[in-house]
């Protein structure tokens, strides 16, 4: 059966019988127990952005050609009626769930005062996010004269939004008091979707390695703090990491009610005010406000996202402005630049962000004991279309000279998908640190 026909019957099943319905929005903790993971493999980009359309709805992922989808155990017969190409990953995604997600208590009792670091065993499992918060309290007490916190903004849920500078060598203003030297600016962002997990945990290791390497005079490290200022935000989206931590595992959004629906939540990756709401190639309409890329209303209007552009329109103005962004987000192990709204036109620099964002991706194989294999390049050639995203915007609106979305791992949703199994964090962190000590002796010319 071809390709538009199959999604003709499943809109025809949708409307005529409510099969396929989405899981419905709940405050109840939602159970996947039986709950069935497909792989469908489309035949074109054109069909595949149909596809993701068509189950909007269910927790679901487009990566590498293959579009992967949840089906309650209640509908498997009827998804399996169509005879689309499917591929089964998973017949009971509780089951994987459950033994996955065992958030341990942070071993606080370790930690001897100002100057210690936390203990590395934070990084054997998940947290809940509560610890998370003390944990990077922990991070800037090992380095206080380093660090500033501050708060950038509030989640819809009035959850503070917490940014972090950590900076190295330090000079002395008229008065001879201390401060920190301006310089190029690293930003990076985590926990767009809340249920990325291992995002969080890469910030958080990033930030261990960069505070454990300058306490040591670790020379390359010392070299990182005192070239950039790095700016870190590891929870743009705290309410539905929270969410993904009390009720739905799988929820992707932010937990913004809209008028006028039930549905709630908006995707921050698809809300930034560039390109916002641009129709894809095919002419597919945007999702609504039930769609798991739902985009808002109007572009920016959720109070993370004004956080967070507030954030990075002041660092714009900096002195060296920002030098590379970076967004974290799972999984597919790709490296993206801009842009992602449109395949017609690219970054007046795409070459030498490709070369860096190539670079990166060998750097995070090398040191992977894992196989690991990563796709780079131009962010709608190798992800998909997504516009009001935040690589677009970073180069586009604030002038980032490299800015990327990188996907961690897994590769593949048999791999776990988003519930990647927690003895793959550590593989997975040091990684991406690799990764990330060749980008920055990279970066630092335009």
């Amino acid at each position: 059966m071809k390709f538009l026909r199959a999604v003709y019957l499943v809109a025809q099943l949708v409307t005529a019988s409510s099969l396929l319905r989405p899981i419905e929005q709940r405050d109840a903790p939602v159970s996947y127990d039986g709950h069935h993971v497909y792989s469908i493999t489309p035949t074109s980009r054109q069909e595949a952005n149909s596809l993701v359309k068509r189950f909007e709805e269910y927790p679901s992922h487009f990566s590498h050609n293959d579009f992967v989808v949840v089906i309650p155990r209640s509908e498997v017969a009827s998804f399996n009626a169509l005879n689309l190409n499917t591929r089964l990953i998973n017949s009971d995604l509780g089951k994987s769930i459950r033994a996955a997600d065992k958030p341990s208590l942070y071993k606080r009792s370790a930690l001897q005062g100002n100057g210690t670091l936390p203990d590395p065993s934070w990084f054997d499992t998940y947290h809940a996010y509560a610890d998370h918060l003390q944990y990077w309290d922990d991070l800037v007490a090992a380095l206080p004269n380093n660090w500033e916190k501050f708060s950038i903004g509030a989640s819809y849920e009035n959850r503070t939004i917490w940014a972090y500078h950590l900076f190295g060598d330090r000079v002395k203003d008229r008065s001879g008091n201390a401060k920190a030297q301006e310089k190029p600016v690293i930003l990076w962002h985590a926990t767009v979707h809340a249920r990325e997990w291992i995002s969080t945990a890469v910030i958080e290791y990033l930030a261990y390695q960069l505070v454990d390497g300058y306490q040591k005079g670790d020379e390359e490290v010392v070299g990182f703090l005192d070239t950039y200022d790095f700016y870190l935000v590891p929870f743009h989206n705290p309410d539905g990491f929270v969410y993904t931590q009390t009720t739905d595992r799988l929820w992707r959004k932010n937990r913004q009610p809209r008028p006028n629906t039930t549905c709630i939540g908006t995707d921050g990756n698809r809300n930034w005010a560039f390109q916002w709401n641009t129709t894809p190639p095919d002419g597919t309409a945007p999702a609504g406000p039930c769609g798991q890329t739902f985009g808002g209303l109007s572009a920016g209007d959720t109070p993370e996202n004004r956080a967070l552009s507030t954030l990075s329109q002041r660092l714009s103005q900096t002195t060296f402005g920002i030098r590379s962004f970076i967004d974290w987000h799972s999984y597919g192990q790709q490296v993206g630049t801009p842009f992602g709204y449109t395949c017609e036109s690219f970054p007046h620099n795409i070459e030498r962000m490709l070369v860096v964002a190539n670079g990166t991706a060998r750097a995070i194989e090398a040191a992977s004991t894992r196989g690991s294999v990563y796709e780079s390049g131009v962010g709608c050639q190798i992800i998909y279309f997504s516009a009001g995203n935040s690589r677009d915007i970073h180069y586009g609106v604030w002038g980032a000279s490299h800015s990327w979305t990188l996907e961690l791992s897994p590769k593949e949703a048999s791999e776990g998908g988003f519930v990647l199994p927690p003895e793959q964090i550590w593989p997975v962190v040091r990684e991406q640190w690799a990764g990330q000590r060749w980008t920055l002796g990279n970066v630092t010319v335009d």
